[in-house]
Parts: C-alpha cells; sequence; structure tokens
C-alpha cells in the first residue's frame, strides 16, 4: 500500500532517458533489486533494475514491466538508512517517507512534473506545480480531474486550479479568491464559480494502518554502497527545488494576491530565479564533494595508523622471534633457513610474509627513535645496505660504480614500502654515506647540475687518469667506445668527459664533420692533451 500511494506507473519498455525532464539527469543505475512494501516484500517488484535521477527514483521490473514498473519522487524522503548485510540477508536501503497529509498542506512542495495536455510537453519540477501555464505553449494546465473535452481546451476554458483555492482570470491570468464572482483587476466574470465557495479538497487515504512509512530496496547482486553514496548526492543536491520555468505565481506587493505572470513581465524574475538555483545546486555540490573528500582523508589517516601499528607488531614478533630461537642453523646447504625453528615459529614467519609483513628489515620511522640525531645515524645505515646489501649484489647499486641520486631515491623509497622519506631528508642522508659503506661512496655533482652517488674509481682523479692512459697508447676514441670500455651509459659517460676535458686532460677532435657527442656526422673523438706544457705562438709550440 505504501508503493500504491508513493509512487506512479511507468511503462519499463522505454528506456529512463526519455521519462526525465529537461533539468533532471541519470546519475547511476544498478540490475538484481527486489523492493520492500513497508516491512513486507512487494510480491511483484522481486526482479528488476533500478535507477537514481536527480528527482526521482525509477524500477523497472523485469517479471512485467507494463504492470509493475514505477518511479519514485526523492522529494517524499526524509531520512535514509543502510543495512550492509549479514550472511544470507542482502543489503538494503531503506527510505522514510513523509506523510501524504504534509504533501498536500504544504504549497510549496513539488514532488512532480506533469505533461501538458495540448503540446505533451513534460513540463519539470520546481514551479510547474505552482505554476499553472505550461512552460513550453503556455496553455494553462488543465484539472486532471476534469475528463470532459473542455478540459484540453485552448485558455478561454480556463477553471479553478487544482492545487489552490484562487481562480485564475481568463482574460488577464490574475489569481482571484475563490468567492469572487468576477475578476477584481479587469471585471471579467470567472468561470465554474458562481457558488461562492470553494470547492472541497479531495481527502487523502490514511495509510497509518499499513504500518512504517517506508520503501526498501534489497540488492541481491551488490553494488549497495556505490548506490547508496549516488543517493545521498542527490538528496542533498535537492534540484526538485530548483525555481525554473517560463511562468511563475507571484505575489502581489500592494495587495498580497498571486498572479501568473507572462514571459515578458517575468523575464528579469526567472532569471534572478534561475541563476540563485544554479548557485546553489553548484555550492550543495562542492559542499558534498568536500564532505566526501575529508571522510575519504579520514579513513586514509585511520588507515596509515593502523598499518603502522602492523608494521610495529611485525617486527616485535620478528625480534621475539630471533631472540626465542637464535640463529638458525642448517645441516645442508640447500636446506631452509626455518629448517632448526619449532614449527610456531615457523608457521608465523610463514604467516607474516603471506601478509607482506615479514620485516627482517623494518624500515626507521621517527617515532621508532625519539632522538633525532639517532635517527638520522639509523637511516644512513639502512641506506647503505639498500644501495649496497652485502657481497650479494642484488642492492640499489648492482656492481656499479656509479648511479644518479634520482634512482638512489626512487629504490630506497620502494624498499620502505609506506614509510616514504622526503627529498630534503635524503638529499642530508646520503652527504653522510661515505663513512657507512665499503668502497666508501661519495656524492659529486657535475657542471651542468646532475647528482650522482659513486665509488672511489669514478672520482674526479681517478676516472681522469685512467682515461688518459686508455688514450694515450691507442690514440683517439669515441664517446661510445670509452663508454663501451666503461660499462656505462652514453649520457653518463659524455658527463663524465666533460668534466676531465674541463681539468685539461683530454682535447677533443671533432673531425671537421659536426655532430654531436654522438649524433649525426663525424663523432667526437678525445685524445690525451699532450699540448699540455707548450705554448702556441702562432708558427709552433714553445716549451713554457
Amino acid at each position: 500500500m505504501i508503493l500504491k500511494s508513493y509512487t506512479k506507473l511507468i511503462d519499463g519498455t522505454i528506456p529512463v532517458q526519455a521519462l526525465l525532464y529537461d533539468d533532471e539527469q541519470l546519475l547511476g543505475s544498478q540490475e538484481g533489486v527486489g523492493i520492500y512494501d513497508g516491512q513486507q516484500k512487494s510480491a511483484h517488484h522481486q526482479s528488476g533494475a533500478i535507477y537514481v535521477t536527480t528527482h526521482r527514483l525509477f524500477y523497472y521490473s523485469n517479471q512485467s514491466p507494463h504492470r509493475y514498473s514505477f518511479s519514485f519522487d526523492l522529494a517524499h524522503t526524509t531520512q535514509t538508512d543502510y543495512y550492509a548485510g549479514l550472511f544470507t540477508s542482502s543489503a538494503k536501503v531503506t527510505l522514510h517517507l513523509r506523510s501524504l497529509d504534509d504533501v498536500a498542506d504544504d504549497e510549496d512542495d513539488v514532488t512532480a512534473g506533469w505533461e501538458c495536455s495540448v503540446c505533451s510537453f513534460r513540463n519539470p519540477p520546481g514551479t510547474s506545480r505552482n505554476s499553472q501555464v505550461c512552460a513550453l505553449c503556455g496553455v494553462p494546465r488543465s484539472d486532471p480531474t476534469d475528463t470532459s473535452p473542455t478540459s484540453k481546451s485552448l485558455p478561454s476554458s480556463r477553471s479553478t486550479t487544482p492545487f489552490t483555492s484562487e481562480v485564475s482570470c481568463t482574460a488577464c491570468t490574475y489569481l482571484n479568491t475563490a468567492s469572487s464572482k468576477s475578476c477584481e483587476i479587469c471585471g471579467t466574470p470567472l468561470p465554474g464559480m458562481h457558488s461562492g465557495t470553494a470547492p472541497p479538497s479531495p481527502a487523502l487515504k490514511p495509510i497509518s494502518d499499513y504500518g512504517p512509512r517506508l520503501i526498501r530496496v534489497s540488492f541481491r547482486k551488490g553494488g549497495d554502497k556505490s548506490f547508496y553514496a549516488i543517493l545521498k548526492r542527490s538528496l542533498q543536491g535537492k534540484a526538485w527545488e530548483v525555481k525554473t520555468g517560463r511562468y511563475q505565481a507571484v505575489k502581489c506587493p500592494r495587495s498580497g494576491h498571486r498572479f501568473v505572470a507572462s514571459v515578458h513581465v517575468f523575464n528579469f524574475l526567472r532569471f534572478t530565479t534561475v541563476s540563485d538555483g544554479l548557485l546553489r545546486n553548484a555550492e550543495t555540490s562542492a559542499q558534498t564533494s568536500h564532505s566526501d573528500m575529508t571522510e575519504s582523508l579520514k579513513d586514509l589517516e585511520a588507515f596509515m595508523v593502523k598499518a603502522r601499528d602492523m608494521v610495529r607488531l611485525a617486527q616485535d614478533l620478528n625480534e621475539r622471534l630471533s631472540a626465542t630461537t637464535g640463529p638458525a642453523t642448517s645441516s645442508s646447504p640447500h636446506s631452509s633457513s626455518l629448517s632448526s625453528e619449532p614449527e610456531e615459529a615457523t608457521f608465523i614467519r610463514s604467516s607474516l610474509s603471506q601478509l607482506g609483513l615479514q620485516m627482517a628489515n623494518a624500515p626507521v620511522t621517527l617515532d621508532m627513535i625519539k632522538d633525532e640525531r639517532k635517527w638520522e645515524e639509523q637511516l644512513v645505515q639502512e641506506l647503505a645496505d639498500v644501495i649496497q646489501d652485502g657481497d650479494s649484489g642484488k642492492g640499489i647499486l648492482r656492481g656499479r660504480g656509479i648511479i644518479g641520486l634520482d634512482e638512489v631515491w626512487g629504490g630506497w623509497n620502494r624498499a620502505r614500502g609506506i614509510s616514504l622519506i622526503p627529498p630534503s631528508t635524503f638529499l642530508t642522508i646520503v652527504r653522510q654515506i661515505k663513512s657507512h659503506t665499503l668502497p666508501p661512496l661519495d656524492v659529486r655533482t657535475f657542471p651542468n647540475g646532475l647528482t650522482v652517488l659513486h665509488t672511489p674509481e669514478f672520482g674526479e682523479g681517478a676516472f681522469s687518469d685512467r682515461i688518459v692512459t686508455l688514450l694515450a697508447p691507442e690514440g683517439g676514441k669515441t664517446t661510445s667506445e670509452i663508454a663501451s670500455f666503461e660499462d656505462l651509459g652514453l649520457g653518463m659517460t659524455w658527463e663524465l668527459i666533460q668534466a676531465v676535458e674541463q681539468r685539461g686532460d683530454i682535447v677533443r677532435d671533432e673531425g671537421g664533420g659536426g655532430g654531436g657527442a654522438w649524433g649525426e656526422g663525424a663523432e667526437v673523438r678525445w685524445w690525451a692533451n699532450v699540448f699540455d706544457g707548450y705554448i702556441w705562438d702562432g708558427h709552433s709550440f714553445q716549451d713554457s
């Protein structure tokens, strides 16, 4: 009975987009839902799809689209509840409804549009129930209870409006009181109201005997959370309250009476109303987005706190296991390091590994060490382990002698997981790495700004001596040949060679063919600087 009182039947074979108002937008949909009529399942609405728009809900029945599909105006909703489901119980969204008496008594309440009987234009909600003329053709709305042929005639057959006790004048459209026999403005006789009394409003049948006023949507195939989020956003937006339309019912400032303003009179007021509605709608959407973002950030912050607790717990478990079981020993080089541990310890370590919480090398964080100086020392040692990884060759350096700081920073953060190190802290830590590595690593910056971390063999003097030694007996070599000899990339080799050239230890030979270090044309060749210590006087070199 709740469904019958609050919903309207629709033709479920018509796409939902064809049933939307001009200012109505489709927001989302979900298949595999059932409907509860109050607290009980509705027998004819247990298999279908539901659509949510800015104004309404549409239910499309799979059993009988013609008979059991319906629309529901969201303006009837007072509040919503969400139930996530349990075991075999499906997730549900409950819409609590306000009394139909409140709907009838509230003159400004707008819950649905109406279709013009002349041009068949579907007038949107908003002011469409208070305005008695079609927004497209201007013909007054006919009384929905009047089935006579004159109910679809032109303006000369205007009658009492179905939602007010006032009578519209057939000549000037002024809204007169129900007791008036002629128009108070122009004196034209008013139709159908000579008895001097207003027609009684039809009494609405009470539905309190049918249980709580609610409609419940049951989700059998999931999608409940996303649907509920869209529904709440639509309810908060209240798009049906936006005032639009070509005609409005306006109150006279002097007499207090209301009249229907034509499009020529109402242009300015219409612009003001629409602008106000759009601004209010935009503000509501912004507030909703801000609220959703705030809630999401709160959830993320709570997750990060829990993640830190899990990391700390995993580290504590590993430390206790290590202290209890002692160092693992193995009688066979192929046996597992866990073979000497008790079964319980092996199970715990295996479980932590599957969860990604095997924290044998837990990242150092400031909240673990209260002394900032000691924290930096721990970070330096951790970075040294990540770069070199002992003798395994699996560190970031991977046997190379030189590496860019960007690669070091990215690799370190990947190894730390969620406890990321900012660039400022990294630049402070990396310059202390020399005393914690073997061979000692040092930081070097090239003239173009590229900063690298390198072993002693790629220091400025060591690399220069090695290149001069390579070039002296064999003659000139190209950048590509030097890169192949050093097992480096062309870019890194070019930076190193330029630094040696600036020292004056080598000279370049462009070969007269143009081109760059490895570009088109003849490639640059490098020679040992045999002119060092000589001065050119214009004719020959003289010993300085």
